[in-house]
């Protein structure tokens, strides 16, 4: 489906506004993920008008919160938490709304965007047993901008054997002193499911090749057994890298 940015965080605009009379938990467990294509002979035209369209979400204080990233496949992610599927049919029924109060604004979205970038979207939804946080704080922090998702691609009905291989990653997490986290979210709908995403985060990417070959000297054969435990159950695995973009995220603990 071909759309614009500005159209695709208008969409993210009406998913917050209709939670907002809702009590949302400490760490939301679904998400609304819009993937933004852009080619990259389109990136500067692309980062100008997104730029302008920002700018002006934060003139007129839009209370909105959602996460941003780049990739490395020419692509931003752009994350909302969602309650239920029930409030992505609120965000598309007023999404037409928020087209017209940003074109009486003076930015016409259509025209500004025509032909910059295509989408696609996916619901996640974070899986707390598999995710692992050992200090117990969770979410998007502007100290490891430095992101990497390893999309699994499940074999059909091997879910819980893919589960029972993760818990075996974090019971050995938790009989050593190492500073490794990570999360695991499940994909509702879109993508080639069944499919899990591990999202690892950093500082930069330097930080964590220097992690994880610290931990592979010292661990690797228990890490070849638990690999081993897991692969049976992979039909295949896509691993994509990126940064949180701060400065086009909002409404976020920093």
């Amino acid at each position: 489906m071909k759309t614009t940015g500005l159209i695709v965080c208008m969409f993210l605009v009406m998913g917050i506004f209709s939670l907002r009379a809702q009590e949302t938990p400490a760490m939301p467990e679904n998400f609304i993920v819009f993937e933004e294509f852009v080619q990259p002979a389109n990136a500067p035209a692309f980062t100008k008008v997104q730029q302008e369209a920002i700018d002006l979400w934060k003139e007129l204080e839009f209370d909105l919160t959602f996460f941003t990233y780049s990739t490395d496949v020419s692509s931003y992610y752009w994350v909302i938490p969602i309650q239920n599927f029930a409030a992505i049919d609120e965000l598309y029924a007023k999404v037409g709304e928020l087209t017209t109060k940003m074109k009486d604004s003076g930015f016409d979205a259509v025209k500004k965007f025509r032909d910059l970038s295509t989408t696609r979207e996916t619901v996640i939804h974070w899986d707390k047993d598999l995710s692992y946080h050992p200090n117990g704080y969770v979410g998007q922090t502007n100290e490891n901008r430095y992101c990497e998702w390893t999309f699994f691609y499940l074999k059909a009905g091997h879910e819980k054997e893919m589960a029972d291989a993760i818990k075996q990653y974090i019971d050995f997490f938790d009989s050593i002193d190492e500073n490794w986290e990570w999360d695991v979210y499940t994909v509702s709908m879109g993508y080639d499911s069944p499919c899990w995403i591990l999202m690892d985060r950093s500082e930069n990417s330097l930080s964590l090749r220097k992690l994880e070959a610290s931990l592979q000297e010292k661990y690797g054969e228990t890490f070849g057994k638990l690999w081993k435990d897991m692969q049976p159950h992979l039909r295949k695995m896509d691993v994509v890298t990126g940064w949180f973009l701060p400065d086009w995220s909002m409404n976020y603990e920093r």
